[in-house]
């Protein structure tokens, strides 16, 4: 019996023409054009790959291609630009909703989290307030992770099966706790090859690819064949910012990223 691959992307913010507005509250690498974005949804269904929700990769068959698409933060591009595009090429995603942005300027609101239920996406939690877990003390952790999930059940009467670590902070505490709180998929961001025996831990810790501006889709289509040299020069990439985080701190990092690409500290969604 195969093992199929079961590649997780990690998308954030898809818009049209505003990005300059955009890029004054996160990193611009993480917005990308609505045109690049369908060009990767093209390249997806002209290889016959089949968009899978993060709940469906552990039945996968054995001699299909796939991809399991996420977004994190809630950002309103998500609603406006990704869905129509995601409804015309017939792929599903994986939503990441930080609860406490619902509704506020640049995010999207409970409407939006409605229809995208309605439209069979899964929307799932990035925490209340979107802080570093792994800061935090473990009653903290435990109210970010139970209520998130408890409004997000209450109001879209969906279930809440998976997280997204804010920041890709997490640490044995966090995913311990996110176990005992009732969630099944753990998502990172960190680079891993994903199987689908990968999901059949409880809960499964799950690595993603982040997407940015910067990779060409020839580069994403070698990534979801694990193909050696480019996903060692994703990892080092990551590694080498993972260590800088470690070296001054989480916090510190934040400011860093912040001052380096002039943004706004208002929500700002960090990686």
């Amino acid at each position: 019996m195969t093992d199929p691959k079961i590649p997780i992307l990690m998308y954030h913010e898809v818009l049209g023409s505003d990005v300059a507005e955009a890029s004054r509250y996160m990193s611009p690498h993480y917005i990308l054009r609505s045109a690049v974005f369908e060009e990767h949804l093209r390249a997806f269904a002209d290889g016959g790959y089949r968009g899978l929700l993060l709940d469906e990769a552990g039945k996968a068959g054995d001699d299909g291609k796939y991809v399991v698409l996420t977004f994190d933060d809630g950002l309103e591009g998500n609603i406006k630009y990704a869905l129509p595009l995601l409804r015309a090429y017939g792929f599903r995603a994986t939503f990441f909703i930080t609860v406490n942005f619902v509704g506020t300027p640049r995010f999207m609101g409970w409407e939006d989290l409605e229809c995208l239920v309605r439209e069979g996406m899964s929307v799932q939690s990035h925490t209340l307030s979107h802080r570093h877990l792994n800061t935090l003390s473990e009653e903290d952790i435990a109210y970010e992770l139970h209520e998130s999930k408890r409004h997000l059940e209450q109001r879209l009467g969906n279930e809440v099966h998976s997280l997204s670590f804010p920041h890709g902070s997490y640490d044995p505490r966090t995913v311990r706790l996110a176990g005992e709180s009732g969630y099944r998929f753990l998502c990172t961001s960190e680079v891993q090859r994903m199987y689908r025996r990968s999901f059949s831990a409880q809960p499964a810790v799950v690595g993603r690819l982040a997407i940015t501006n910067r990779m060409r889709t020839g580069q994403l289509l070698k990534w979801l064949e694990y193909d050696s040299m480019q996903m060692l020069k994703t990892r080092l990439s990551k590694d080498a910012k993972n260590l800088l985080k470690r070296v001054i701190g989480a916090n510190n990092y934040g400011r860093l990223y912040r001052y380096f690409f002039s943004i706004k500290k208002q929500h700002t969604p960090l990686r």
